[in-house]
Formats: structure tokens, sequence, C-alpha cells
């Protein structure tokens, strides 16, 4: 195992402090469970401790989103089973303010956009995730799925596409 100096600690503790939470949130989209979510995340950033991070080249966030996902994809296999996230899952509870009423009607638009989520083919849930939830782009989600950025932005459009519709439809 690579033992990092000072230097190497302080970067490891910045990219775990950093982007922890949306791989978090990424590999709970895959799993299901937040606590396995958890577990996957830990094994990504054990990876990055024995990494050299002279060999990531500038690509962190493509190296731990790929991680990541394979290791989340592994998990998922084994357990066979995916359940819903939940609104704590995904930190999407409104934030305190607003009336209850509001609150109450986004957390029912909330609900209804992660359904219509789930049941987009696992392609299109996939981008849309790493897009909105891990903010990245289209460069770095076709490192990360192995999709060319043109696919990326097609599975992007169509997804939003769908969303939209069926978003428009459920209203009526």
């Amino acid at each position: 195992m690579n033992e990092p100096g000072a230097d190497n600690a302080d970067w490891w503790h910045a990219a775990h402090t950093r982007h922890a939470p949306a791989l978090s949130r990424y590999a709970a989209s895959i799993v299901g469970d937040a606590d396995r979510a958890r577990d996957v995340v830990q094994d990504v950033f054990l990876r990055l401790w024995r990494e050299d991070p002279a060999r990531l080249n500038g690509c962190l966030v493509e190296w731990l989103f790929t991680v990541c996902r394979h290791r989340a994809l592994d998990v998922h296999r084994k357990e066979r089973r995916m359940t819903a996230l939940t609104e704590v899952d995904l930190d999407t509870r409104p934030a305190a303010g607003p009336a209850p009423d509001a609150q109450a009607e986004a957390g029912e638009t909330a609900g209804r956009a992660l359904r219509l989520l789930d049941a987009l083919p696992e392609n299109q849930r996939e981008v849309v995730r790493l897009k909105f939830q891990a903010g990245l782009s289209y460069a770095e989600i076709s490192r990360v799925t192995g999709h060319s950025v043109s696919n990326v932005g097609f599975l992007l459009h169509t997804a939003l596409k769908t969303l939209r519709q069926q978003m428009q439809r459920d209203e009526k």
C-alpha cells in the first residue's frame, strides 16, 4: 500500500471533503440504499488513498465517478435488488421558510419527478443523475460511462424530454 506523505494526505482529505457527498448520492442512485452507498464511497476513497495522485493526470473527478460506478454496479449485481430512494437520501427536502402548503406541493412534485426518473431506462437515468446530482460535464459523463459525448447529449435530451412530457401529462 502506498503511504502518502503529508501533501498527499491533505490532497486526499480535500478530495474526500469535496466529492464524497456527490459520490454518495450517485452510488445511492445505483445501489438503492444510503448505507450501501456509503460503503461503496468508502471503498472508492480507500482505492484513492492507494493511488499515486500523479497517475490521475488531472482527471480526479472522472476517476472517482468511474471507480464509484464500477463498485456500485458490482454491489448492485451481487444483491440484485434496488429500493426507491427517499427525499432524505437525495437531500431534496425543501429549505425551511416557505409555507407548509408550498413545501407540500414542492415535495409532491419532487417525489413525482423522482418516480418518473426511476422509470427511465437505466442509461438515461444514469446520465441525468451524473449531470444534475453530481454536476458533471458531458465530457466527464462520457469518460465515466463509456458513452460518446454526443450519445450523452442524446440520452440527456431524450430523458429530459420524456420527463417533461410525463410531468405535463400528470398535471392535467
